[in-house]
């Protein structure tokens, strides 16, 4: 009978674990599927498992698995797993692209419209008890302006969709620059950059973090933005030079930067971005979502079936380890 461990809990974060996943027991009635609750109660479970279904697999979760040959991811994201393990030992990942396009849509659409109508402005004036006027809070819309995509995948779809409804012109970036609905114009990566970066109104990082991407939004893209530029990254840290962002923020080379992710996050209290008047942080809650395991349970469940059925090339969001996406 194959094991099935279902940890449906972020490591480290104390909150009621989620339900969601519990009908995957009804499901597959022929598996053995248990849910620990903590850390302590996963690691008496895994010996045995051969599939493992949470949010992060780590070395020593690993170590504790030795019969491991599947995991099923419920991030999108990868770059902070053990892949050369995984690789190296044979286990299938697959991701949760998929579950993030709606909330991480309308986060991005939020916060066009906040740098538009300087909203963040609006409400530290509040904060003052100061009136201020529409001479020093210049309200502005995002209808008629240039949406640029980096990485349009799942979530940019979706963005692309929601974007043009509102009246925005949208211009995609992806490896490979197939025609993408709701996009007017798709390029390669190397062309699109130029492209994005000089012409766009707002700029949106959404790309994965992988050996090619690493810091590759630095001073050259940064010199190419347009003073009134907004550039929103709600893929990676990683995929900025940070040093370079903050030089032209500085300086004031472009309006705003809004940020949901650091190259190491926490940021750290000291951190010089802090400070900046022309930067919007949030601490990585771009992703997180109250539906989120509503979202995760048809993917997983799909997978599951899968996997039990040898149909490999069926699985949705199955890891490629060679792109590392």
């Amino acid at each position: 009978m194959t094991k099935i461990v279902i940890f449906p809990m972020k490591p480290g974060i104390d909150e009621p674990r989620s339900a969601a996943l519990d009908r995957l027991a009804d499901d597959f009635p022929q598996c053995n599927i248990v849910y620990p609750e903590t850390v302590e109660e996963l690691y008496a479970e895994l010996p045995d498992a051969e599939v493992f279904a949470a949010y992060f697999v780590t070395n020593d979760i690993l170590d504790k698995a030795p019969n491991l040959k599947y995991v099923c991811g419920f991030l999108a994201g990868v770059d902070k797993l053990p892949l050369k393990r995984l690789e190296e030992s044979n286990i299938l990942l697959t991701t949760g692209r998929g579950i993030h396009p709606i909330h991480m849509t309308e986060y991005t659409i939020m916060m066009m419209i906040m740098a538009a109508r300087d909203m963040d402005k609006l409400l530290a004036e509040q904060k003052n008890h100061g009136w201020g006027s529409t001479e020093v809070f210049v309200q502005d819309q995002i209808y008629g302006k240039k949406l640029g995509i980096l990485g349009v995948g799942a979530i940019g779809k979706e963005l692309a969709k929601k974007a043009s409804m509102m009246g925005m012109e949208v211009i995609g970036v992806r490896k490979n620059p197939e025609a993408v609905e709701y996009v007017s114009e798709m390029y390669g990566m190397k062309e699109g950059f130029d492209v994005v970066c000089s012409t766009c109104d707002y700029i949106v990082n959404l790309l994965p973090h992988t050996a090619e991407t690493h810091k590759v939004i630095s001073k050259k893209y940064f010199d190419m933005l347009k003073p009134t530029a907004c550039m929103i990254n709600i893929g990676r840290g990683d995929t900025v030079n940070e040093e370079d962002l903050y030089n032209a923020l500085i300086n004031k080379q472009f309006k705003r930067y809004i940020t949901d992710v650091f190259e190491k996050e926490p940021l750290d209290p000291d951190s010089k971005f802090w400070d900046l008047d022309n930067i919007i942080i949030t601490p990585h809650v771009c992703g997180p979502n109250v539906t989120y395991m509503d979202k995760a349970y048809p993917i997983v469940k799909h997978n599951i079936e899968s996997y039990l059925n040898k149909e490999y090339d069926k699985m949705l969001n199955l890891l490629s380890y060679e792109r590392g996406y």
